[in-house]
């Protein structure tokens, strides 16, 4: 892996990076606090980005390249898309990774240092908490329809299965 370090809050990059998905709902300011504690990481392709069962504070968006999601050793999906977010589950709850994360193709991602949140202030943590959670809000009911949408291919594949 290569990374840069931590982003300068220059204006070309903040208005770059407003383009993104994922920090749309944010405001410049915002933006700026968020780079600057922030680094691109650069992967080659079979590099692990995070390992399952491990501990950390850093939150992924995909910025180019396609990174495989697995479980126990058994792949559940392909993140491909521009502000894609990955490692949001461990900064909601604090729990070990659940899943392991490798570049598949070379991958460019802004990751974030998470840990932040710990250190804003009052005024702007109510806020910044606010946008951020509806932001996994999103995700999070994203995956659970596609997760919906895969128990119900399942359950018609075991009952066709039953019945032969």
């Amino acid at each position: 892996m290569r990374e840069t370090g931590y982003l300068l809050s220059r204006d070309e990059l903040v208005d770059r990076f407003r383009t993104l998905p994922s920090l749309t709902n944010f405001d410049n300011a915002y933006v700026k606090r968020i780079l600057s504690l922030s680094k691109l990481r650069m992967y080659e392709p079979g590099e692990t980005i995070i390992e399952e069962g491990l501990t950390d504070r850093w939150l992924y968006v995909v910025i180019s390249g396609e990174v495989s999601v697995s479980k126990g050793g058994e792949e559940l999906t392909r993140l491909s898309h521009v502000g894609d977010i990955f490692g949001e589950m461990n900064v909601i709850d604090g729990k070990p990774r659940s899943a392991t994360i490798t570049a598949v193709t070379n991958t460019t991602c802004l990751a974030i240092d998470a840990s932040f949140l710990d250190a804003l202030d009052e005024a702007d943590k109510h806020p910044f908490n606010a946008v951020l959670y509806r932001l996994f809000s999103e995700i999070l009911a994203e995956r659970l329809r596609e997760t919906d949408a895969e128990l119900a291919r399942c359950r018609r594949d075991l009952e066709r299965l039953r019945r032969t």
